[in-house]
């Protein structure tokens, strides 16, 4: 994980931006799993803002998960993103638990 990351103001914006294009219809506005595409998933979207998701120790898990998908689940790969957008992402939801 880049240094810094998770509390650069600029990372959190451009996450942000990618977050409501890519993620918010399934992890909802607060990532807190209440998309409007959850009805039927199963298993449904994660809560993001619960642990593992929320743990600042977690950032690399939800980096991997991001990239390479869930197997047995309607959460894809997005290999269109790159490292860094991934990386903005994590910090824009790591922001949404910081006081």
């Amino acid at each position: 994980m880049p240094a810094g990351l998770l509390t650069s103001r600029e990372a959190q914006q451009t996450g942000r931006v990618i977050y409501m294009a890519n993620c918010e219809i399934c992890h909802g506005v607060k990532g807190d799993g209440r998309g409007q595409r959850r009805e039927g998933m199963n298993p449904p979207p994660a809560d993001l803002m619960a642990p593992p998701w929320s743990d600042k120790s977690g950032a690399p898990r939800m980096y991997a998960v991001i990239q390479n998908g869930v197997r047995g689940s309607a959460m894809p790969s997005w290999p269109m993103l790159s490292d860094q957008q991934i990386w903005d992402i994590v910090a824009y939801l790591h922001s949404l638990n910081s006081p």
